[in-house]
Parts: structure tokens; C-alpha cells; sequence
């Protein structure tokens, strides 16, 4: 199952908004798919593939591997339909609590396998960590968001990148509206003050 990327490679998360208000058209949609029909699964797919894909690809910094986990993405939801209730808000907020549970497990299996991989060859290791900082230093976006906390991640960008409101992002995260705003206002400062210190630096 292969992602269609814009040209930067990023997928294109603000230009899917629209798609995370209620959609007449998507509890029908939802019952096909409960019922496995390829054209429901289809159509899910192309309404919110770009959107899952770029939730990762800012989580993980890592196109190919961003690629990967949106497929598994669908792949688990199409396993676990059946059991999804229609409560008027947008199935992409199901979808992306599955995205955050699959980068999850994915940051976690990356971490134990570098944590091997230090004690076997660790010239290799610092040869990749140099290659990632290199790219890293291109997207300082990207970086400085990686440098929030995993909450304060997943409410930014499912806020600016998913465009939802915040009572859907609290829908889609399981938290409180009170406390997606609060994180909301830290992430917001933490980024101004790290682009700034990167501005300070580069002046």
C-alpha cells in the first residue's frame, strides 16, 4: 500500500481540514466499511492517507518508515472497524489514535535497536546520528517540534498540521479541552523560545 506524497515529500496535512468536520457522507461511509467493502475502504483511504501519513512523517522524521506505518495504520483500523462506534466526530480521530499508537511502538522498537547496535559498531551509529542531525539542521521545524513532549507533539500537530478544532483534538487524544489547550500554549512557547535560540545562534 504505497502513499501519495506532495513534492517536498511531507504529505499535505492543511489541505485536508475540511475533511476533519462532520461529513454527512461519512457515517454511511463508515457502515460500508464495517461491512469490508473495498470502495468504503477506498474512498477512507483517499479522504485521509495524506493527513495519517504526515501525522506520522512529523512524529518520526523519517519518510520511508512514515510510509510504512500509515499502511499499518489502515491495516489495523480495517482489523478493528467492527468495534467502532459513530459518534458524530470525524473517523480521522480514530485514525489518529492508531497513528499514535503505531509511531509509538515504532520509537520504542527504534530505541532498543540503536541501543543494540551502540555496543556492536558504534562508529556506524555515530555516522547515522551525524546524517540525521545533517538533516535535521534543513528542517528546524521538524526538529524543534521532535523536542516537545509526546502530548505536546501529538496536539500541535494534530491542531495546525490536522487542522481539527480543539475539541476534536481532545476527542482524538483522549484528554480533557482544558488540558489540549493547555499543552497547546507550553508546546507554543517551548517552539518560540527554541527558534528563537536557533535564530540567536545563526545571526
Amino acid at each position: 500500500m504505497l502513499l501519495k506524497r506532495d513534492r517536498h515529500g511531507g504529505g499535505t496535512p492543511a489541505n485536508g481540514a475540511s475533511r476533519t468536520s462532520c461529513d454527512p457522507e461519512e457515517q454511511a461511509l463508515i457502515e460500508a466499511a464495517k461491512e469490508l467493502r473495498d470502495d468504503a475502504w477506498a474512498e477512507l483511504y483517499r479522504r485521509h492517507a495524506e493527513q495519517v501519513y504526515a501525522y506520522i512523517y512529523f512524529r518520526t522524521g523519517d519518510r520511508t518508515a512514515a510510509e510504512d506505518l500509515a499502511a499499518d495504520v489502515f491495516v489495523r483500523a480495517i482489523a478493528g472497524i467492527r468495534n467502532y462506534e459513530w459518534r458524530g466526530t470525524p473517523l480521522l480521530a480514530w485514525l489518529y489514535r492508531i497513528a499514535h499508537n503505531v509511531t509509538a511502538d515504532y520509537r520504542k522498537a527504534a530505541a532498543k535497536r540503536a541501543a543494540r547496535e551502540a555496543g556492536e559498531a558504534p562508529e556506524e551509529i555515530e555516522e547515522r546520528v551525524d546524517m540525521v542531525q545533517a538533516l535535521d539542521q534543513r528542517n528546524d521545524m521538524m526538529n524543534a517540534i521532535r523536542s516537545l513532549t509526546e502530548d505536546q507533539q501529538q496536539v500541535l500537530i494534530l491542531r495546525f498540521y490536522g487542522g481539527m478544532s480543539n475539541a476534536q483534538v481532545a476527542e482524538a487524544v483522549g484528554k480533557p479541552e482544558t488540558a489540549v489547550k493547555a499543552l497547546q500554549a507550553r508546546g507554543l512557547r517551548t517552539l518560540r523560545r527554541i527558534i528563537g535560540e536557533g535564530d540567536r545562534q545563526t545571526a
